[in-house]
């Protein structure tokens, strides 16, 4: 997965995540993803519908899955990811997640 992004993209959860900061580059983003998997057991994320928006910007509706490793609570919640690509090497160079697919399309007409 880390190959789609460019080696200082920005992800951030924030906007669902509150306690979470965006991370930069490739090594924060593999620390936050390692972490996650320490948390949840067999965490998921699979996409339902894409977005197009124009100008190298998408958003990807997404389900969220996964076993809490302490709890045993099992999670299922939608999300949407605002993805902007690169044009050069067509690489993610920000992805930003958001609790629905209307909140990243305004967050995506609020920041063109």
């Amino acid at each position: 997965m880390q190959d789609m992004y460019a080696e200082d993209a920005v992800f951030d959860v924030s906007a669902v995540f509150t306690d979470v900061q965006p991370k930069q580059g490739h090594r924060e983003m593999r620390g936050y993803w390692n972490e996650l998997q320490e948390v949840w057991s067999g965490i998921r994320v699979d996409p339902i519908e894409a977005f197009d928006l124009g100008g190298d910007r998408f958003i990807v509706d997404l389900r969220l899955s996964g076993k809490g490793q302490q709890s045993g609570a099992e999670v299922e919640q939608r999300f949407a990811m605002l993805y902007t690509v690169r044009p050069g090497d067509g690489k993610i160079s920000d992805a930003r997640l958001f609790q629905d697919v209307a909140a990243a399309e305004a967050a995506a007409l609020n920041d063109p």
